[in-house]
């Protein structure tokens, strides 16, 4: 049984164009379905504005999908702010982009860390302090630091002080929302190292979300696409950095800078549409160079290719357009 599954979920928000406007409808997610097991990596990826963090906060109950559903093992999701959604949060956590946003400038290290154990009141009083510090020397932190001020810490040591805080109620799921984009690449690599060891030691499920496509395809076991609030491609990272099906993902492949590169790339034009306003058919065919007749009339669904690997576009059952495209 799956720890995580999202069942069909949907995000619509709305809002006016103007001051005084006519209201409009904005589907940030729309029909995304998947489920992560325990012990798995689930890397999403896609352009800024695609709908990967909204995903991300409706698969914790932060926010209420608008369509579908969520179940976590095997119940459905409680409505944010009930009892029973409070109790279960201690089984889910978030790490947040900027560690200094999601730290507490007022307090200390150590106390931030302390607090969700006294939240979900879990453990004796007396020893809480001494599972926190425990928990800052598993994320690579000197107990030293635990006394000092957010602003004290360097962005990396930030980081693993959220990493910290999130761990300490041994949750079972953790999404990382762009976890290591704001620090510096030598500092990436050893946040990265931390959260992966901590996440196969814990047997924890993870969600991560990143635009750094290399990065996913390193840590993750499956790969989710996403382009204007729909999954467009998902499998395993092999299966979807090797052998892409769909446009979109060969050109978000090919816009990684290569050292050498001797051929040229495609460049993907145009910014994603509004999604008050999205197109007929396939939501990527104004941006598409390989678009017929059909993207442009009807939608596409995710479609097997091979086991696991699964495509929305009308192209999958002859991919050798898309490979041209590369070459």
């Amino acid at each position: 049984m799956a720890l995580l599954e999202l069942r069909g979920i949907g995000r619509d928000y709305t809002g006016r164009a103007r001051l005084f406007g006519k209201s409009l409808s904005l589907r940030a997610v729309l029909d995304v379905s998947l489920e992560l097991e325990r012990g798995r990596i689930l890397g999403l990826v896609g352009e800024s504005g695609c709908g990967k963090s909204t995903t991300g906060r409706i698969a914790l109950g932060l926010d209420a999908p608008t369509r579908g559903a969520v179940f976590f093992n095997g119940q459905p999701m409680p409505q944010a702010g009930t009892p029973a959604w409070k109790a279960l949060r201690r089984q889910m956590q978030y790490i947040f982009q900027d560690p200094l946003g999601a730290l507490d400038k007022r307090m200390k290290i150590i106390d931030q860390i302390v607090e969700p154990l006294h939240i979900h009141g879990i453990g004796a009083p007396e020893s809480r302090r001494e599972v926190a510090a425990q928990c800052m020397r598993d994320v690579g932190l000197q107990s030293h630091l635990g006394e000092a001020y957010p602003l004290q810490l360097s962005g990396g040591q930030r980081q693993r002080a959220v990493i910290a805080r999130a761990l300490v109620t041994q949750p079972e799921l953790l999404v990382c929302d762009e976890p290591v984009s704001a620090l510096d690449v030598s500092i990436q690599a050893q946040v990265i190292g931390v959260l992966t060891h901590l996440q196969k030691k814990l047997d924890l499920a993870m969600v991560f979300i990143s635009h750094d496509l290399k990065l996913v395809a390193t840590i993750a076991d499956e790969v989710a696409v996403m382009y204007l609030g729909q999954i467009v491609e998902r499998g395993s990272p092999q299966q979807v950095f090797s052998a892409p099906a769909h446009p979109y993902t060969r050109v978000l492949l090919d816009s990684i800078p290569q050292p050498l590169r001797t051929t040229s790339r495609p460049i993907l034009q145009g910014e994603p549409p509004d999604p008050s306003q999205r197109p007929e058919g396939c939501a990527f065919h104004p941006r598409c160079p390989l678009a017929v007749d059909a993207c442009r009339s009807t939608v596409p669904v995710l479609q097997p290719l091979t086991d696991r690997h699964q495509a929305a576009c009308h192209l999958v059952s002859s991919p050798s357009p898309v490979m041209r495209q590369s070459a």
